[in-house]
């Protein structure tokens, strides 16, 4: 019986994959377009999607380590006697929990490169230091030096809930970074990833060519599994999973594509999370992995903090600006959900010459996780309470009980544990579309018709149930009922469900007071 090729999971040492006989999904193409056309590059993608692999294969390459290569794209058309320096700053290795320990763990990074070097440095301060390492590694070698710095952005967004820190971190990568632009002569290449790209951050300020390739359609693929690389190099993993799963070949691939692909940065060609695929094959069992490999706490506060899910249940517009720089003084949420990969491009067009973006969800991975992580820290409701709320959801409704459907929506509002901010409609329309998708209510939000957006359009069982929502802080409920119900007939958010007879639900919230109320007619 022949064996299947091992899984490289948690392997991000690219010698280590090739001579251990692991599975490594060929990117020496994108590799190779790159190092042969141009010098300096910056790619953002989120975490566990395969940058620290791709900088060790660059490592490789430049090393001239062309044993490694055999077989793959990029083997027969390097210069392989051609050897160059390589730097590589991985941000993941070092500590950066203050400037001071920051600071002092770059120092230390120099120095164990100027030992291995043979090098006396003259210089104590940190841009002073490294600008003399990289001349004097020139100097000795005469040859120039290749730089890979890996999560560039890791000392600021681990500390992004401490501004003071996150700030302070930020000025001593300014100063470090600078010197790349000083020492340019002395460099062959410099390729830097992270996740999220700070505008005020003057790494990119600095380096004036400095190619932004996150979005570029020729990258796209360069981290993550394509749909044909990923039957190409798992084949016999994804038959092993069918057996397990007891479906057809094509139906897990179907699976494998619902849970774990989706991923896009042109709108046009997806990939696969390499992270959870690798271990689907590996546990043989569907699951959340790579959300459940660490949400940033950040992300949830922030998202609490601007009492606005939409972004999480709905397709959203979003500007090239929008994607394109991250502040830590003032987050936009679009910007934090698509940099840390949850949200992805769906759509990308031009809209009187400027570029305009569709922004959704990924997969099911995602939305499942984050939406379940999300009610549970806006509620506190367990399993048990949702499995409760679920039943008597579906009762309530298919019986028009809009006593019992307020009951359910009271258990849910009223246990928020965090507060509301001001009078938001949005805020109570994102809560009540996120607890549709919590309690498997297959739900639709800012359903578009040729008059109009429903606010949301759910089915339970056969039935299809067409939601209005509306918020006053000084009318009454049934003042507020009738709005909606009349803004629903106004509208004609029935017309494509005339045939299914839909029940219309219009939703009051006030203050202090929800309210409902179930039509059959307008």
């Amino acid at each position: 019986m022949k064996l299947m090729d091992k899984l490289p999971v948690g392997i991000q040492t690219f010698s280590e994959i090739r001579e251990e006989g692991y599975v490594y999904v060929d990117k020496t193409k994108y590799i190779h377009d790159l190092i042969t056309m141009g010098k300096l590059y910056f790619l953002s993608r989120p975490r566990r999607f395969g940058k620290s692999l791709l900088v060790s294969t660059l490592k490789e390459v430049f090393e001239g380590n062309k044993k490694l290569f055999k077989r793959l794209y990029i083997y027969d058309k390097w210069d392989w006697d051609k050897k160059y320096p390589v730097i590589v700053l991985d941000f993941g290795k070092l500590s950066y929990k203050s400037s001071e320990i920051l600071e002092s763990s770059l120092n230390n990074f120099i120095d164990r490169l100027a030992r291995k070097y043979s090098i006396s440095l003259i210089s104590t301060e940190l841009a002073d230091k490294f600008g003399e390492l990289i001349e004097e590694i020139y100097e000795s070698l005469k040859q120039k030096i290749v730089i890979l710095i890996d999560e560039y952005d890791k000392p600021i967004i681990d500390n992004i809930t401490n501004l003071e820190i996150a700030d302070e971190n930020r000025n001593v990568l300014n100063s470090f970074y600078q010197v790349l632009k000083a020492s340019d002569e002395f460099i062959k290449f410099i390729f830097i990833t992270g996740i999220s790209k700070f505008s005020s951050t003057s790494i990119f300020s600095g380096l004036n060519n400095l190619a932004d390739i996150t979005l570029d359609e020729n990258c796209c693929n360069i981290c993550g599994y394509t749909h044909r690389e990923l039957e190409k190099y798992f084949k016999e993993h994804i038959e092993t999973l069918a057996k397990k799963e007891s479906l057809n070949y094509k139906e897990t691939v179907n699976k494998i594509e619902d849970w774990y692909d989706g991923y896009s940065w042109d709108g046009k060609t997806k990939v696969y999370n390499p992270f959870s695929t690798l271990l689907l094959f590996n546990k043989r069992e569907f699951s959340n992995y790579w959300f459940s490999s660490g949400t940033p706490t950040f992300l949830m506060e922030t998202l609490k903090k601007e009492n606005n899910l939409q972004p999480i249940i709905q397709p959203i517009p979003a500007t090239e600006d929008d994607l394109d720089t991250f502040e830590i003084e003032n987050i936009h949420p679009t910007t934090l959900l698509f940099q840390t990969g949850y949200l992805t491009i769906k759509e990308k067009s031009k809209n009187y010459g400027d570029i305009e973006y569709i922004l959704d969800i990924p997969n099911y991975e995602v939305r499942q996780s984050l939406i379940r992580r999300l009610v549970k820290a806006y509620t506190n409701l367990s399993t048990g309470n949702l499995k409760e709320l679920k039943d008597k959801t579906y009762t309530s409704i298919l019986n028009k009980d809009s006593k019992g459907f307020i009951d359910v929506l009271e258990s849910i509002y009223h246990r928020l544990s965090y507060p509301i901010k001001g009078d938001d409609e949005k805020y109570y329309h994102g809560i009540f579309l996120v607890a549709l998708y919590l309690l498997r209510v297959d739900s639709q939000g800012e359903v578009t018709t040729y008059s109009g957006r429903a606010d949301t359009i759910f089915k339970i069982k056969d039935k299809t149930i067409i939601t209005e929502i509306k918020y006053s802080s000084t009318k009454s409920t049934k003042t507020i009922i009738n709005k909606a119900f009349k803004q629903i007939k106004e509208k004609k958010y029935y017309t494509r469900y005339k045939d299914e007879n839909p029940i219309y639900l219009a939703l009051a919230f006030s203050k202090n007071d929800i309210d409902c109320e179930f039509r059959e007619k307008l």
